[in-house]
């Protein structure tokens, strides 16, 4: 009994004691959390720091309270270890005492978990350190300090791009108090990879455009930077995307590729003659040179590659031999020499330099020719219907190293050029465009004209005029600009659709050309000749869709283009039509258009006074033709017959356009196994508003069944090797039995019935 009682004692002093550990613990987990709360609300209602104090950033107090947090919850982890501790100590010493009532699996359970309790801890330990260290990520940072793009002496695009290590050595603080001494981690960053990618927006964003495709930099110390090299795969990109992956974090930089083009200046050209041959020496240099004549400091490639170097006039002919100069190679700062045989005597010529693809033209202008021939007009006037061409040319040459003394035969002498061949060319391709061909001036003296007429085979506003004499090495191309004269203020019409067909109710429309030789300001006045009263007519510009009834031109604008819109009615007598109508269009000036008068542009004057118009005027064509239209009418498009009748009905076919038509043939769409007749199947002739009548018979087959059947009646025609069909009319048949009745005979049956019935109930009501 009295062990009993003790055994009882001992365990409600266990219990006692466990209970009072439990409190204790409660206690220490809830008032550190008060107190980190009451401390945070202190801080947040801390007056603001003194000019001494440094105000923490978001992102430094969001971080401080993550790591605050764990350190909490280590705390926390380590009370429940020291109980876990306590209660496996107090278990153990109960079962060192006689009257022993702890089983051993109490014991082997508070063993277990305290080891828990230990683990946790340790865990929380670890946890604390992790997140102070993801809190400090952004220390460690790499940057991208420049880029440079460049050539190969291969050809490749390559460039280069310099990364740097702006990390600093950390302190984990939290983690070095929990483990009694200081944790610093080392800026160096291991295991970097460098890929090189396509910025978004570009085709194939994301996708990697260089080679290698990746580059490792095995170790970044603090402060040290690395150089790479990659060669771009894809052309004409200056936008990259930089992606950098470190540490288990990757960092995406948009890089513009910024470089200084290559830059070749030419330092000196100069002509100078061989015996005979003129020459000229150009002096290159790789790079830019500033007043001084000294280099520009500028990060281009340090050498440029496979340079073409070709001497053109101001027309882009190629006047130099060699045509073209390759370097191979150009440094830095190099300087090259070329030399080149003059094909021509210019004043100017362009230095043309093609590398990396582009062509870079220098213009130079040099000394003054020797021998020149001036072109003092070149004029453009009408003889009758031909365009002629007048020019005149003048020997201007200035002569070269002559004596202070020397007499005017001697001046004249020596500036005299002989066998001048000149010819006329079009702009576009240089086809030869006058008669005759070539014109040869046997001898131009010093200060000289000659004036040259040709016959021009098309019409232009500037042409070339080539010279060639014994001392240019090749002709020599002039584009001018023609002067245009008249004896008589004239404007000349022209037409290429002239003559054309126009459908009744519709419209046509001429193109008109109007040029005028005379320099000066006019405005003339548009009439038609001769249109039939019954065809409306307007002149309208063909930009502004505006109407015009008269037409102005400038010193800058000569030619002008209108359109000629002719309206046809709807009806016309048939003898107008598929015949040719002619009328005329004229352009006169103010007097003349007076003088001939007309109402609404339009006059109509005898063919003798229209050949003696002075303003131009030109003939036009207009065959109107008929609109082919047909229509079929059925007057009762249902029928009704019994099984083993026919279907006679008669249809009209009418022309309902505006031209005579002729063998117009009959359509019938009817089922495979039905039989029909058309009478007549092909109607042979059918005038305007002309109507025909059609006797159709549709035959059903013997075996027919009751019920509804469809066939179409059409026609059609061909006119002009085109089809016109009328619109299709649909024929609807009933087809009955023999003995079947009527709904109205039968309605009639039985209303007979019902009177009869009526008759008699009334008369034996009266009997009764």
């Amino acid at each position: 009994m009295v062990n009993t009682k003790n055994r009882h004692e001992s365990l409600l002093k266990m219990r006692i004691n466990i209970f009072t550990s439990v409190f204790i613990l409660a206690i220490g987990i809830l008032l550190p959390s008060a107190l980190f709360e009451v401390a945070l609300a202190e801080e947040s209602e801390a007056p603001a720091p003194s000019n001494g104090e440094r105000t923490k950033t978001r992102d430094e107090q969001d971080r401080h309270i993550k790591i605050e947090i764990e350190r909490q919850k280590m705390e926390s982890a380590r009370r429940s270890m020291k109980k876990k501790q306590i209660e496996l100590e107090q278990l153990r010493a109960m079962t060192m005492e006689e009257d022993n009532i702890v089983t051993v699996a109490e014991v082997n359970t508070a063993e277990e978990d305290y080891e828990t309790a230990v683990s946790e801890y340790e865990q929380a330990k670890l946890k604390l350190q992790e997140v102070e260290l993801e809190s400090l990520q952004d220390e460690w940072h790499i940057s991208v300090e420049e880029t440079s793009l460049y050539e190969s002496p291969d050809g490749r695009e390559l460039f280069s791009i310099t990364l740097r290590n702006n990390s600093s050595p950390v302190k984990l603080v939290a983690s070095s108090e929990v483990v009694g001494q200081d944790i610093i981690l080392s800026a160096q960053i291991d295991d970097i990879f460098v890929t090189i990618k396509e910025q978004e927006g570009y085709g194939s964003s994301g996708a990697i455009i260089t080679e290698p495709y990746e580059q490792r930099i095995k170790t970044l110390k603090e402060d040290e930077s690395v150089t790479l090299e990659f060669e771009l795969i894809k052309e004409n990109v200056r936008d990259v995307v930089v992606e950098l992956k470190y540490s288990g974090r990757e960092e995406n930089k948009n890089i513009h590729l910024k470089q200084e083009d290559p830059y070749i200046s030419v330092v000196s050209a100069r002509r100078y003659k061989e015996g005979d041959r003129r020459r000229l020496e150009v002096v290159l240099r790789y790079g830019a040179l500033n007043d001084e004549a000294e280099p520009i400091d500028a990060t281009t490639a340090q050498e440029i590659n496979n340079v073409y170097v070709s001497i053109k006039d101001d027309t882009a002919a190629i006047i130099g031999f060699p045509y073209e100069h390759r370097i191979p190679t150009l440094k830095d700062g190099e300087e090259k020499t070329l030399d080149f045989e003059l094909r021509r005597n210019v004043d100017s010529l362009i230095v043309s330099l093609t590398y990396l693809e582009e062509e870079n033209p220098y213009k130079i202008h040099l000394e003054e020719d020797t021998r020149h021939i001036s072109i003092l007009s070149a004029k453009k006037f009408r003889v009758e219907n031909q365009m002629m061409v007048t020019l005149q040319l003048k020997n201007t040459s200035t002569t070269e190293a002559m004596s202070i003394n020397a007499s005017p035969e001697e001046i004249a002498a020596a500036n005299e050029i002989r066998s001048i061949y000149v010819s006329l060319l079009d702009v576009t391709d240089d086809t030869n465009i006058v008669k005759p061909y070539e014109e040869k001036i046997p001898v131009l003296g010093y200060n000289e004209t000659v004036e040259l007429t040709f016959q021009l085979q098309k019409d232009v506003e500037s042409l070339k005029v080539s010279l060639n004499y014994p001392e240019l090495e090749m002709p020599e191309t002039r584009l001018i600009y023609l002067q245009k004269e008249s004896a008589l203020d004239v404007v000349n019409v022209s037409s290429l659709r002239f003559s054309q067909e126009g459908n009744l109710g519709s419209s046509v429309t001429y193109d008109l050309t109007l040029d005028r030789l005379a320099e000066t300001e006019n405005t003339f006045q548009l009439r038609v000749i001769n249109l039939l009263n019954r065809l409306s007519f307007e002149f309208q510009d063909p930009e502004t869709r505006t109407r015009q009834s008269q037409v102005k031109f400038t010193q800058e604008e000569s030619k002008r283009n209108l359109s000629l819109i002719v309206y046809l009615p709807e009806e016309l007598d048939a003898s107008y039509l598929d015949s040719t109508l002619e009328f005329h269009v004229a352009v006169l000036d103010e007097a003349e258009a007076n003088e001939l008068g007309g109402v609404n542009n339009r006059l109509d004057l005898p063919a003798d006074q229209i050949a003696g118009i002075q303003g131009g005027v030109e003939r036009f064509e207009l065959i109107p033709k008929g609109v082919p239209e047909i229509e079929v009418f059925v007057q009762n498009a249902f029928q009704t017959i019994k099984i083993g009748e026919e279907v006679n009905m008669t249809a009209t076919l009418q022309n309902i356009g505006t031209r005579d038509l002729v063998d117009i043939r009959m359509i019938v769409d009817v089922n495979t196994d039905w039989k029909y007749t058309v009478v007549p199947e092909v109607i042979r002739s059918l005038a305007r508003n002309e109507e025909k009548e059609i006797q159709l018979t549709l035959s059903p087959p013997g075996d027919i069944g009751v019920g509804e059947y469809q066939a179409k009646l059409n026609a059609e025609v061909t006119v002009d090797n085109r089809k016109f069909e009328a619109r299709d009319r649909s024929i609807t048949v009933q087809v009955e039995s023999q003995t079947q009745m009527s709904v109205t005979t039968l309605l009639f049956g039985a209303l007979i019935l019902l009177m009869i019935g009526i008759v008699i109930v009334t008369i034996r009501i009266s009997r009764r």
